[in-house]
């Protein structure tokens, strides 16, 4: 009789008689009535003596007897998609890490794979899934929806490249639950040339939300790009779209823009927007100045001189009377409640005049550049 090489555990619960057992077979025949060509197989064989009412197979290697894509079959057959929460559901991502290939050559395959872990209370199930529940995905985004530069449907020797769309990106589990890590895989091909390229990607849920707090992004190198490592650096930092890093003019006049009925704050070089912040400028009794300006005080923590002495982080002033860019503010002694507060302020015109930002946010700002509006 045919040898047959398993690399596997084979575990049998639920028994119905008393009868179990946990094996591992290497290099021996094959039991009758026991293994199969296919996990699908062995499950229907050992079901068919009528004593085992469950098995479930933790897989290490199927080699030469499972291929990858009988295995999802399974999974997807054997798929659980209820689910409960005692609370409104929530959803949330954190980015954990992503692995990818930094430089390519010109035409190179590639492979891209993210992970995230879910941070809301409610499980993911993938587009491949057979249940009805939240559907995650990554988007293409800035621009929002837009066809990936890395989409294709077919690579040589790659069975699925896992875009679900020109701008989606399948997950590669079928559910994940809550407090588990996702992984999200693509296949890609380089262009024919040299360039720096970036990609946005945000989990959405189909239908319910864009995860923007987990946005994330893929980096490469293609060819031999004639600049140097630290020019490279600096044209990904400022890279703010999906596409080339070839495009941004690095000599290109620096300044921002603040729009008051927006609450929003550009950071440009020359015509390319490298930052958008959401900002909280002057009230109605006490509001930012308009006009042209340059930054002529640059201080890295300022204490305001009149009652409550607020503390100002990354303070760069553009007019004087004390108006300026900076940080979100705090009191000492305070434990951090008018912070936290100060946070749910963004976007709401509640400053004295000075136009206030996110601490990581006003950090950049400060590190940028010295003219503006």
């Amino acid at each position: 009789m045919k040898k047959w090489k398993i690399l596997s555990t084979i575990l049998c619960l639920s028994i119905i008689g008393g009868f179990s057992f946990n094996s591992v077979f290497a290099e021996s025949k094959r039991p009758e009535g026991l293994l199969a060509n296919s996990v699908s197989e062995a499950n229907s064989i050992v079901k068919s003596d009528g004593k085992i009412s469950r098995i479930a197979l933790n897989v290490t290697d199927f080699e030469d007897i499972v291929s990858a894509k009988t295995l999802k079959q399974f999974e997807k057959k054997n798929e659980i998609c209820g689910f409960e929460t005692d609370k409104e559901a929530s959803y949330g991502a954190q980015f954990v890490s992503v692995r990818r290939k930094l430089k390519l050559e010109s035409d190179e395959d590639f492979k891209v794979k993210i992970f995230l872990k879910n941070t809301g209370n409610t499980p993911w199930f993938s587009g491949n899934s057979k249940c009805k529940g939240p559907h995650m995905s990554l988007g293409t985004d800035n621009p929002r929806d837009a066809k990936s530069q890395f989409f294709t449907k077919n690579i040589d020797g790659v069975e699925n490249t896992n875009w679900e769309s020109e701008n989606r990106v399948g997950m590669d589990q079928l559910r994940v639950d809550p407090g588990k890590i996702a992984s999200f895989t693509f296949y890609g091909k380089a262009p024919d040339r040299p360039d720096i390229l970036k990609e946005y990607l945000t989990p959405v849920i189909e239908g319910i939300a864009w995860i923007n707090d987990a946005r994330t992004s893929v980096d490469f190198m293609v060819g031999d790009v004639k600049e140097n490592h630290e020019i490279i650096r600096t044209r990904l930092s400022y890279a703010n779209e999906s596409g080339s890093a070839m495009d941004i003019p690095l000599d290109g006049i620096k300044s921002i823009t603040v729009d008051l009925s927006e609450q929003k704050l550009y950071v440009k070089l020359g015509d390319y927007v490298i930052r958008e912040f959401r900002v909280s400028t002057g009230k109605a009794s006490t509001p930012t100045p308009k006009g042209p300006g340059e930054i002529f005080l640059k201080q890295e923590v300022r204490v305001g001189g009149e009652p409550p002495h607020y503390v100002m982080p990354y303070f760069m002033m553009f007019r004087a009377g004390g108006y300026g860019f900076h940080a979100l503010p705090s009191l000492g002694g305070d434990g951090g409640l008018f912070w936290t507060e100060a946070r749910d302020h963004i976007g709401i015109p509640v400053s004295h005049g000075c136009v206030r930002l996110l601490p990581e946010e006003a950090e950049f700002l400060y590190n940028f550049g010295h003219r503006l509006w």
